[in-house]
């Protein structure tokens, strides 16, 4: 199939990113995006991973042309407060533990056995900021652009207002390279005796072809669903997976004080049906309660307790709540026939890790991958590993969201049904299943903790959620197996605890004299 000219169907996020990618990265194919003027969008996703870093070299983006077009800040963090249970905070930093790996006598396994032998000092909540330079930015909420200790063009993301993003691109980025842009109600495409679109009818009778038809069309997925077929896979536990969650009520709240409210960190809260997403924007923040409608009988109520409890009564009575419902899983097939589905009319798992965006600007990277070689020709091949890659994509993110809840120990109908009731199912994904890597650790090879090369990500959320690898007799049989002393468990442990305490203080020393968050964000973007 040559492809020489597409037609992106809406617009919202998903459509305005995959036309800029297009333009730039395929100036060889002629691009149009046609958007419905009566339908709103979704607008909830204002929360990014590090991968959209690269998506915005390819697009040549610098941070002091977006950001404060869309009211953006920095992001080196996520914190996830009450998930394991009341009262415990732990973080889950951007960048590598590399540094302070090499520094450890015995890798990983170092905070586990203090973790395991001296829990007051090496609770829960100290994990990340044992290991990761990223970790005590988001302890002390500093950014800095000394790279001693980090790489800021790597090691971050951000926080922004997506519709705000979307219209950006559309008159900063892509009507000023050419891009065809029309308004109208797609209403009916026609199809060949193969099943491919061959035209696109609007609700006004205009006709519009492509060799390409990209459906950014949201949750309906009018093309890749709706007409060509491809069947929707639901991650619901109503429908044999492993989520319960399935509707957010969302407001905006806006900053009492800026340089307090604005942190490098997006917050995530769990509460007694779900949890609140906050996310702080430059003028306000972005709060929103994910929750399952089995559950929540009063999901208002329960976000504006929240509200009350970390802004006040008087700034939660003003708040307006919009209600979101959404569904969560994908479709069997991304690409089907000459439809490339992109974003939320592709696959979704939830709002938790901000896994919205990134399996966005990830299919479209490969769907310019795919564009950009041999000329614009494609075949089924190709199409089928771009399927095949977009697949475990998603299944390792559900996997991923899943752990979050899996291993809490909160009371209470919801979260009793998510950690007993719900069957996590680990084929899903193989070997990157997180819960297989889970097990790896635990019931496979005592050594594999000491590997500082394997499963960097899943040991943030397993410290944080109370999944420790090893246990006493763990401790006792390595000792046995190697000859030691019954005084070399101290003494390792001894050595490890200065270890740690030396890092800490070099940290501190580190962020000491850096501005917040709000002041370098300020400086950099704001006043710059």
């Amino acid at each position: 199939m040559k492809i020489r000219n597409v037609l992106i169907v809406g617009g919202g996020t998903a459509g305005w990113m995959t036309a800029a990618a297009l333009l730039k990265l395929c100036p060889h194919i002629k691009t149009s995006l046609i958007e419905s003027p009566d339908v709103p969008t979704s607008g909830v996703g204002e929360s990014t991973l590090g991968q959209i870093n690269e998506f915005f070299k390819l697009l040549d983006l610098k941070d002091e042309q977006w950001m404060k077009d869309t009211g953006a800040t920095y992001k080196v963090n996520i914190r996830f407060n009450d998930f394991y249970q009341k009262g415990e905070t732990w973080d889950y930093p951007f960048g590598s533990a590399e540094r302070v790996l090499k520094t450890l006598p015995h890798g990983w396994m170092s905070w586990f056995s203090l973790n395991l032998t001296r829990p007051e000092k090496y609770h829960r909540g100290t994990f990340s900021e044992c290991f990761n330079s990223v970790g005590a930015l988001a302890k002390y909420n500093k950014l800095s652009d000394d790279d001693k200790w980090w790489n800021p063009w790597v090691d971050s993301a951000y926080h922004f207002d997506a519709i705000k993003f979307g219209h950006w691109l559309k008159d900063n980025y892509c009507l000023p390279r050419g891009l065809k842009y029309h308004t109208g109600n797609v209403g009916r495409f026609a199809q060949d005796a193969r099943g491919y679109i061959t035209k696109a009818y609007t609700d006004d009778g205009r006709e519009f072809e492509a060799d390409l038809y990209v459906d950014c069309t949201g949750f309906k997925s009018l093309l890749l669903e709706q007409t060509c077929g491809s069947k929707f896979i639901s991650y619901h536990h109503n429908d044999g997976g492993s989520l319960l969650n399935d509707t957010a009520v969302a407001c905006h709240m806006p900053h009492s004080d800026p340089s307090k409210e604005i942190t490098n960190s997006t917050n995530c809260t769990a509460i007694d049906n779900g949890w609140v997403w906050d996310v702080p924007l430059w003028d306000r923040s972005g709060v929103g309660y994910v929750y399952s409608k089995d559950f929540a009988d009063k999901p208002e109520e329960e976000l504006y307790n929240y509200l009350v409890r970390t802004r006040g009564k008087e700034r939660a009575d003003k708040a307006s709540m919009r209600t979101i419902p959404f569904k969560n899983g994908k479709h069997e097939k991304s690409w089907v026939k000459n439809v490339c589905a992109i974003g939320l009319s592709n696959c979704f798992v939830e709002p938790l890790e901000a896994t919205g965006l990134v399996t966005t600007h990830e299919q479209i990277t490969r769907l310019c991958t795919t564009l950009a070689g041999r000329e614009g020709y494609t075949n089924r091949a190709e199409i089928d590993m771009m399927n095949l890659v977009a697949d475990l994509e998603i299944d390792g993110f559900m996997t991923f969201i899943s752990a979050h809840y899996a291993f809490s120990r909160r009371e209470g109908k919801y979260w009793q049904t998510v950690a007993d009731d719900i069957s996590y199912n680990f084929t899903e994904g193989g070997l990157d299943n997180l819960f297989v890597k889970y097990s790896a650790e635990k019931h496979v090879s005592y050594e594999w903790i000491g590997d500082p090369a394997h499963n960097d990500g899943v040991r943030y959320i397993a410290a944080g959620m109370g999944f420790n690898p090893i246990c006493d007799h763990t401790l006792y049989l390595k000792r046995l197996m190697n000859n030691l002393s019954e005084g070399y468990d101290e003494h390792y442990l001894d050595e490890a605890d200065n270890t740690f305490d030396e890092w800490r203080k070099t940290m501190y020393d580190w962020t000491k004299n850096m501005d917040s968050s709000y002041e370098y964000t300020r400086k950099k973007i704001y006043e710059g």
